[in-house]
């Protein structure tokens, strides 16, 4: 013992050069046979073209879900993103436009304005113009075209808008036949002489032409009335009239003043003239009627088109 405790530092170096000897060894051993160990795992798989194919219906499935995305839809709120809320007037409710079935901007739908993804929260939605071609979302929406391609519009004959409708005094009287063959006419707004013409002769200062004549007598309270009708008609629409004998009659030419608004300009039409507007300068369309209400058209496809009275 005594040796031991003497000696005990020299003891624990000994037991310690046993145990790095041992330690070696046993590392020594194991990378031996490193290569034995890890030999399967070097040996490569056999090779397996063997793919079984998939059926029929899962690749078509897999097709239409390539040519049609996914619709994720609109979302319902969550912690971050909130359902928006429009209030329509000062004194109104606040609306959920993806729910709520009022629409916000009638007499456009709230599901029209969320199809095409605009601004709820714009006030100015229905006369905005968000693709640029000169038409408003509400015209957009009537003319059932989309708002955010310049390349659909409504027809431009839409901008059309009736600004003024004139109609011009312009009285014609026939007071009898002087002379046979000849009959007497008066230009009663004109104040013109008479005119003494015969068939097939232009009545001056007017688009007409004396065509016709029809003698005609009436019997009233007992007296024998002269009621003869000389009939004229206008060279330019082809219109007759019938002037009875004495009997001022209105010529019933009218004109319609437009406005249009694609590009602001105006100008004036004459009932059953023909006109077009840019950027169709091509496509002819006829006055046909006129009142101070509205204007009605007639496309080349025979189609009626009522043109609305301009808003101030």
């Amino acid at each position: 013992m005594d040796w031991l405790k003497k000696h005990f530092d020299r003891v624990i170096l000994a037991v310690m050069g046993i145990v790095l000897i041992a330690c070696a060894g046993l590392i020594i051993s194991q990378a031996l046979s490193f290569n034995d160990t890890f030999a399967e795992g070097k040996t490569p798989p056999r090779a397996n073209n063997d793919v079984p194919s998939p059926g029929t219906e899962t690749v078509k499935e897999r097709l239409g879900s390539i040519a049609k995305p996914r619709d994720w839809g609109t979302h319902k709120g969550s912690l971050f993103v909130s359902d928006p809320y429009v209030i329509k007037d000062n004194n109104g409710k606040p609306l959920n436009p993806l729910e709520d079935p009022e629409p916000i901007y009638p007499p456009i739908p709230n599901q029209w304005i969320k199809d095409y993804n605009l601004d709820f929260s714009d006030a100015n939605l229905p006369n905005a113009d968000p693709d640029g071609d000169k038409f408003s979302n509400l015209e957009e929406f009537n003319g059932k075209t989309d708002p955010t391609n310049p390349r659909s519009m409504p027809p431009y004959i839409t901008k059309l808008r009736l600004q003024e409708f004139i109609q011009v005094p312009f009285r014609l009287k026939f007071s009898g036949s002087p002379d046979e063959g000849t009959y007497s006419i008066n230009t009663m707004d004109l104040k013109g002489p008479t005119q003494f013409l015969k068939i097939g002769e232009m009545v001056a200062g007017t688009p007409y032409k004396v065509v016709k004549y029809t003698q005609h007598t009436s019997n009233k309270d007992g007296l024998d009335v002269d009621d003869s009708i000389l009939t004229v008609e206008n060279q330019e629409s082809g219109q007759k009239i019938d002037l009875v004998n004495d009997k001022p009659v209105n010529d019933p030419t009218v004109y319609a003043r437009f406005k249009y608004l694609w590009d602001g300009s105006e100008f004036k039409v004459k009932k059953l003239d023909s006109f077009s507007v840019k950027p169709e300068d091509a496509i002819k369309y006829k006055l046909i009627d006129i009142s101070d209400g509205e204007a009605v058209i007639e496309s080349p496809q025979g189609t009626k088109i009522h043109v609305p009275k301009s808003t101030p």
